[in-house]
């Protein structure tokens, strides 16, 4: 393309994004449906207890086309306090993980884990030197990692299901 096409490109989009304005904050949390629906969707395997706070660890990986690019996780339900990091299956070195954990013990949170042979190798590499509770919140396979502490299947990854995570894990504030 022409470089004039291209910046009158730039102008016609940088037009309508001044005309939209910001986001909208989202609605403030509240106990309803989906929510209560959410939290009865949880299922632990193994035992949750654990001496100190964790470090939770959001582990991405590429999204497919029906689910798309939306934000999910723990972070928005988190306490005050609580550490938390980013992982990319398969370009994250576990014993960076390791040291950033110290003492802790770890809470990785993914979607389709069992799918991804490197997210698979990440949880059970730290499952072998740290105390670990794997959250998933897609829908869960048949896979179990080595070596955690707890398993935690959501059925999904919205906000209620983020924060119903959260709440059964006793991490919320």
């Amino acid at each position: 393309l022409a470089r004039e096409r291209v910046e009158e490109a730039a102008g016609r989009t940088a037009t309508l994004a001044a005309a939209t304005g910001p986001a909208a904050a989202p609605p403030p949390a509240t106990d309803g449906l989906g929510y209560a629906a959410a939290l009865r969707a949880v299922r632990v395997e193994g035992d949750l207890t654990r001496a100190a706070a964790p470090l939770v660890v959001q582990v991405h990986a590429t999204s497919t086309v029906a689910e798309g690019r939306v934000p999910w996780g723990l972070g928005p339900h988190l306490a005050a306090g609580i550490e938390q990091a980013r992982a990319v299956a398969g370009e994250t070195d576990p014993e960076k993980l390791r040291r950033l954990a110290g003492d802790r013990p770890v809470v990785l949170v993914g979607r389709h884990l069992h799918r991804l042979p490197a997210a698979r190798e990440l949880v059970e590499a730290l499952a072998a030197t740290h105390q670990v509770t794997v959250v998933e919140m897609g829908w869960p396979g048949a896979w179990r990692p080595a070596g955690v502490r707890a398993f935690v299947a959501t059925h999904g990854a919205s906000h209620a299901n983020g924060r119903a995570a959260a709440q059964t894990l006793g991490l919320t504030g």
